[in-house]
């Protein structure tokens, strides 16, 4: 890795479109601080076990807190892209990728609206977060999933992701892919 990237941002999604198996196409950009509302009725219009899956606890909606340090990141370390629908122009989709002060270690989280479930959006942005992730230098990316959020796990795995015991809590999984 040269200085020079050292320098470059996690994403370079302002204006990057990616087409779904099922032909939905995205339209990906970076989160503003413009973007506080639009974020905070998506979270609302997700379903109680999204939420859950998303946040790992029970609440049924964003922190003020939350919802700040979504918006408020660096494009260095912590990157939020948010995906619309190039059609609709309704947001349908959250991407945020959180790496370590040495891009050693990412953390992935991906919430869908449940109209587009089913329909490749997370393994389109997953695959998105990995291309995205490599570029950058990240060594190893991971994500922390609910055991109960079988079809997260799943796409991860198609994606060469691998399973893990969460130390400390029984209820989770850590999944992780090697991107050296």
């Amino acid at each position: 890795m040269t200085d020079q990237s050292l320098d470059l941002t996690l994403s370079e999604a302002g204006g990057t479109s990616i087409v779904t198996r099922d032909g939905v196409e995205l339209r990906l950009r970076p989160i503003t601080a413009d973007d506080a509302a639009v974020l905070d009725r998506f979270f609302d219009g997700l379903a109680p076990d999204d939420m859950r899956f998303r946040f790992l606890s029970a609440q049924p909606h964003l922190s003020s807190a939350q919802l700040a340090a979504m918006i408020d990141v660096d494009h260095r370390h912590r990157e939020h892209l948010l995906a619309f629908d190039s059609n609709s122009n309704e947001l349908v989709a959250s991407l945020l990728i959180a790496a370590d002060d040495k891009f050693e270690v990412a953390e992935v989280a991906i919430a869908i609206t449940p109209s587009y479930k089913g329909r490749g959006v997370g393994w389109s942005l997953l695959n998105h977060a990995v291309d995205l992730a490599k570029k950058r230098g990240v060594k190893r990316l991971r994500s922390i999933e609910s055991r109960a959020n079988r079809e997260a796990i799943d796409v991860e795995r198609t994606l060469g992701f691998t399973s893990s015991d969460y130390e400390g809590d029984a209820t989770l999984a850590l999944l992780e892919i090697d991107l050296r």
